[in-house]
């Protein structure tokens, strides 16, 4: 659990050279800016080692610079080339890659999965749906994966995973191509066609064809290049009770399968500018200017009570909630959480600016650091109040109605304006989970399932004539109505304990 704390103060000292008196040999500490300021008050706040800032705006790189250490035990100090993990950041890597192949006619968006990766071992009864699952569904979130690799091991190959394993332990929430729902395998599918289409490995193929030719020399998957290259930064893990320092990079999961959903990494803020750049201006020694634009078209809407869209690999939207208020600016960002790494990657096309911030640190609040980021550039828009959407008890008797997850049945009843919740697997089990769902906005509540609190949203997908998907990241129930045949998402008696990870 992350804590604020409050604004450290910062003594400012001026030292003189040791051994003489002399006032003209005086040397004056520069202060830390008010960024580096807000940069420690962050590191400090959410317990990481070092967190590394760089500021790109009207066609220079006007600021980088690091607070914190290299690794934790050392006193080694981060510097602006030291790298970090950026995470799920990836995403919009692996998107640019697959747009390369589609200029080069061997790929087509609307492209079946299955034409690109055949065999696949999905269930025969899932057969229709695996086989309607397009390219183009992977980078938007809509392919309907668990988000999960049940089974997994750290010398997993992509292709063969993805192809042959994958599908034993893990499924499909619900039937593919309806909305966002965002999931990892669905870009680990995408990276095993990359692979598979280009006769490269995933890695070999961006570092290649992405990195190079955007100048990002020291950018790599490799923790052996890492290493040998030397500076780096050694991540803090404190997701759990137990802190966790790592003093080795060969201690940090690195496996194939996730790499193209952003699991192992490397980068500096510097070098993430580099691919800024391209999403600001283009840049035709990667893609064409057309193509290198749709990354950052409205693909998708996000369930959401914030209007938010996803491009190719970036959220897109008009502004962004920080205090409790609303600052309007409109921005591209992808975030990234890896290995107890913390990316935040923010590209403010109105103002020809972007922001990459990097940290050693499990799941990071770094929206601090980003604020005084667009204070130090004078861009910081004055704030508006925000209301979320308010919750429509008139739409309850349409949210209401019973439900399967996880091929376990749960019911939803209005009762005097509140939805009602009824799991008679989990009450046999004694298991705990909120008997009312608590609204948060528009339709978004939460039910909180062994103390653990999971947002779900209720999704339309005929223009609000009927909510028949109960959605959260972690699992979706579907109305037993729409249901077909099939539990897409049940496996036997891995099914209860599915849905408890969900509160891990």
């Amino acid at each position: 659990m992350k804590h604020t704390l409050s604004l450290i103060t910062f003594t400012l000292l001026l030292a003189g050279c040791g051994g003489s008196s002399k006032k003209d040999d005086d040397v004056v500490i520069t202060p830390p800016s008010a960024l580096m300021q807000q940069a420690e008050q962050d590191r400090i706040s959410n317990n990481a080692g070092a967190i590394s800032v760089a500021i790109y705006h009207k066609g220079e790189i006007v600021f980088a610079d690091a607070v914190g250490n290299k690794q934790p035990n050392s006193n080694e100090k981060a510097d602006k080339n030291t790298l970090f993990q950026i995470g799920s950041t990836t995403k919009v890597l692996t998107n640019i890659a697959t747009l390369q192949l589609v200029e080069q006619n061997r790929l087509a968006l609307d492209d079946k999965l299955v034409d690109h990766l055949p065999n696949i071992n999905f269930p025969i009864e899932h057969t229709d749906f695996w086989q309607a699952i397009e390219l183009e569904w992977l980078m938007t979130h809509k392919g309907a994966f668990e988000d999960d690799y049940e089974g997994i091991s750290e010398d997993s190959d992509l292709i063969s995973f993805m192809r042959d394993e994958y599908t034993i332990d893990n499924g499909l929430h619900n039937q593919p191509g309806l909305f966002y729902n965002y999931s990892n395998p669905n870009y680990s599918y995408l990276g095993a066609v990359i692979a598979l289409e280009s006769g490269l490995d995933y890695a070999g193929y961006v570092e290649q064809e992405v990195f190079t030719p955007l100048a990002m020399t020291r950018s790599t998957f490799s923790n052996e290049k890492v290493k040998a290259d030397g500076n780096f930064a050694l991540s803090i893990d404190d997701g759990s009770e137990k802190i966790k320092k790592h003093t080795s990079i060969d201690e940090l999961l690195s496996s194939e399968v996730v790499l193209p959903a952003g699991g192992n990494t490397w980068s500096t803020p510097t070098e993430m500018l580099n691919l800024a750049k391209l999403l600001l201006k283009g840049n035709e020694n990667v893609l064409t200017l057309a193509s290198s634009q749709t990354l950052t078209d409205k693909h998708v809407l996000i369930p959401n009570p914030l209007p938010i869209h996803y491009g190719y690999g970036m959220f897109l939207s008009d502004g962004f909630m920080y205090d409790n208020k609303w600052y309007p600016i409109r921005h591209y960002e992808h975030g990234g959480n890896a290995n107890a790494y913390t990316s935040l990657f923010y590209v403010f096309p109105d103002h020809d600016l972007a922001v990459s911030v990097l940290s050693s640190g499990e799941s990071d609040n770094l929206s601090g650091t980003l604020i005084a980021a667009l204070k130090h550039v004078n861009v910081l828009p004055e704030p508006e109040p925000f209301e979320l959407p308010a919750v429509n008890t008139a739409l309850f008797d349409k949210f209401a109605g019973e439900y399967t997850v996880y091929g376990l049945d749960l019911t939803i009843t209005n009762v005097s304006g509140k939805l009602q919740v009824s799991m008679p697997a989990l009450d046999a089990q004694g298991i705990s989970y909120s008997e009312t769902l608590m609204p948060v906005s528009a339709n978004m509540f939460v039910l909180t399932l062994n103390e653990q609190q999971l947002a779900f949203n209720f999704v339309s997908t005929n223009e609000g004539q009927s909510y028949d998907y109960f959605v959260s990241r972690q699992a979706v129930a579907t109305r037993k109505s729409v249901s077909t045949d099939v539990e897409l998402n049940s496996h036997n008696e891995l099914q209860l304990h599915k849905l408890l990870k969900t509160s891990d």
